[in-house]
């Protein structure tokens, strides 16, 4: 596709698709002030073997670059520590960050900032854009970098790297990564005689607690058993740990997508799970809204719920003082495979090539010093986040995170026990967007008995397929 044709391309597609975000691009700080972990006043500088100013004979910097990111409230507060660290580290760049709202208003912004010609040198894009920002032709794939300068990538978490990797080429670079677990109220656990230490793994498990969870005043549920936003994510999570892939062709990695194919007995077994529950009174259901599912467990209306570890601050300091906050991985089948497992969400950072050269390398300096394992150990303390890189668990700061919150081991442990593979690295295609919206839309209607599972996972898979389609021919 010829420069100017990609460009279209891109501005009519963000004109007409909706983002969601995989776990929240702000995680706004808890009403009051809930104790927090101490962390020092300043974003840590690299060790000398891992310093941003660029080495002798490297490509020139630009003296002050832009970066637009979606971080707000503690994760905003986490990104400014992190730009102000870089800037007092060196003295060759200026890093300015700009926050331009959640995903949906940034790249409704990256899109008249493209035909102005005035787009920032980095961009944070949320995961399921990979295929949308590879194929716009508007980013220098971060593996340029990397070749450039022999970068070594070894010590990286694989499986985050993969994510982000098509033909074995990295075209952004984690920035904000989380995974899907359980969060469950112990407290609830001991008064129902449960084992507060001993969450549920499988699907069956959940639907077994859940009902020894849910407390009812005549007919009406005042605490249920579990809950989970009507959120394609989480489909997508129970697909990937069922062992099943969401689009043909190896989940878009072996060649482009062309089909959906969620539709099968793994995607129809998950919904007449979530459905069954819903039907049976211990499984709520507070809508689409992921905030709303995890106000309504830290209210204590719900015993279980899964979502984002990038939650995970939030409901630490959300439940100090009220109930004991525990954690397990994210409940797959009985009788799953074991090439299932988790899929990482969050967001990755992408330089514009429209930017000139030395704006690009000073793009890249500062990724390198977010890179660095003292610089990811302080991301976690203050997010939730897991670092990018396992150095990171080795610093001051992250032992003394982990230790004072074991909840976020669950989520290290969790990743680290998923094999890395087509089902795990996740799907790309480019009407991502839209095909989570769609079974969003399908989940609604067959909770309220609109429709049975075969229908809806049919009748979504149809329309993406014809959306695939429809993406795969605009972009030849």
């Amino acid at each position: 596709m010829k420069s100017v044709t990609r460009r279209s391309f891109l501005l009519a597609t963000l004109a007409t698709v909706a983002y969601t975000a995989c776990g929240p691009a702000a995680q706004p700080s808890a009403p009051g002030k809930p104790a927090e972990p101490a962390k020092p006043a300043e974003a840590p500088a690299p060790s000398q073997a891992q310093t941003t100013a660029p080495a002798q004979g490297a490509a020139e910097v630009a003296g002050k670059i832009v970066f637009w990111h979606a971080m707000s409230g503690v994760n905003g507060e986490a990104v400014n520590k992190m730009v102000d660290g870089f800037n007092k580290s060196q003295s060759k760049v200026a890093v300015e960050a700009i926050f331009q709202g959640n995903y949906d208003d940034l790249l409704a912004k990256l899109k008249t900032a493209l035909a102005s010609n005035s787009a920032p040198a980095l961009v944070q894009v949320y995961d399921i854009g990979l295929r949308f920002m590879v194929d716009s032709g508007e980013i220098t794939p971060m593996q340029d970098f990397i070749d450039r300068e022999k970068f070594d990538t070894a010590d990286f978490e694989q499986n985050v790297l993969a994510y982000y990797q098509l033909d074995n080429k990295l075209y952004g670079m984690p920035f904000n990564t989380s995974s899907s677990i359980l969060y469950y109220n112990k407290d609830m656990f001991k008064a129902a005689g449960l084992d507060p230490n001993t969450p549920p793994k499988t699907l069956d498990e959940v639907t077994e607690y859940a009902r020894k969870l849910v407390k009812k005043e005549g007919s009406e549920v005042t605490q249920y058993g579990f809950h989970q936003a009507i959120y394609g994510w989480l489909f997508e999570q129970y697909m990937a740990v069922s062992g099943g892939l969401y689009v043909d062709n190896g989940n878009g990695r072996e060649a482009r997508a062309t089909k959906a194919v969620y539709h099968d007995d793994k995607g129809q077994a998950i919904l007449d799970w979530w459905k069954a529950g819903v039907d049976g009174g211990y499984f709520g259901s507070f809508g689409r809204v992921t905030d709303d599912s995890a106000k309504a467990f830290d209210a204590g209306k719900s015993a279980m719920y899964v979502e984002s570890t990038a939650r995970m601050r939030g409901h630490i300091n959300n439940s100090q003082g009220k109930f004991e906050l525990g954690t397990g991985f994210y409940p797959r089948p009985a009788n799953a495979p074991r090439e299932g497992g988790n899929i990482i969400g969050g967001a990755s950072v992408y330089v514009l090539k429209s930017r000139p050269a030395p704006e690009q390398q000073a793009a890249w300096e500062f990724v390198k010093y977010v890179a660095s394992a003292p610089v990811q150990a302080q991301w976690q303390a203050d997010t939730g986040y897991y670092p990018m890189r396992k150095a990171a668990y080795d610093e001051a700061v992250s032992k003394e995170w982990v230790g004072k919150y074991p909840q976020f081991n669950t989520a290290v442990d969790q990743i680290h026990a998923v094999p890395v593979n087509r089902i795990t690295q996740g799907a790309v295609f480019g009407v991502f967007p839209q095909a989570r919206q769609r079974i969003e839309t399908g989940i609604e209607e067959l909770l309220l008995g609109k429709a049975g599972s075969k229908e809806t996972l049919d009748r979504a898979a149809e329309e993406i397929t014809a959306a695939i389609d429809k993406y795969n021919k605009s972009t030849r």
